[in-house]
């Protein structure tokens, strides 16, 4: 299956590269301006519903692994991935609403660990927490509306932690449809 969407895998980390150096060449023209939410796959991660996050999966060519725990889908990003990153997994509460996504690998090239900790320092800015060395560290990015961003990669294994500590749960409407309890009754 990652051969049949090998071309599609290839084309999204190109466009990737592209935006991530066109953002790095207009950092340096003007004053740098850094995202103010943390963004998953390029959707902001706040009360992000699993089904959006899977149609722009999909649109990338990625299709998510046979799931036997509700809550939890995986997928492979090939077996080069984003950077050496191969894993993403992402937890969503009752009401599918992401709690959480993990992108993880073993990334053992210095050079690729540098460009993640380097992509996330050029679109977030400085860590809140935490520190990096030339793009190699441990930090946590915290946003506003409640999102956080977690990275490790000081070593081989390498993971970036998305949370949403507050997402969004689908309430009831406090209305009774008497309707549809009277076509269950029968």
């Amino acid at each position: 299956m990652l051969r049949k969407n090998a071309p599609a895998l290839t084309l999204w980390m190109l466009v990737l590269f592209f935006t991530i150096t066109a953002s790095v060449k207009a950092a340096t023209a003007e004053e740098p301006r850094f995202s103010g939410t943390a963004e998953l796959f390029g959707l902001p991660l706040n009360n992000l519903h699993l089904s959006k996050i899977q149609e722009k999966l999909k649109s990338m060519g990625l299709y998510s692994y046979p799931s036997y725990k509700t809550g939890i889908v995986s997928y492979s990003l090939g077996s080069e991935g984003i950077l050496g990153v191969t894993n993403a997994t992402i937890y969503s509460n009752t009401s599918n609403y992401i709690t959480k996504a993990l992108l993880s690998g073993v990334v053992q090239s210095k050079e690729s660990r540098q460009a993640l900790g380097e992509v996330l320092t050029t679109k977030y800015g400085k860590p809140s927490a935490g520190f990096l060395s030339e793009g190699i560290g441990r930090a946590k990015w915290f946003f506003k509306e409640g999102t956080m961003i977690e990275f490790h990669n000081s070593t081989f294994d390498v993971s970036i932690l998305y949370v949403d500590e507050q997402p969004k749960v689908a309430s009831r409407s406090g209305k009774i449809d008497v309707e549809a309890l009277s076509r269950k009754n029968k």
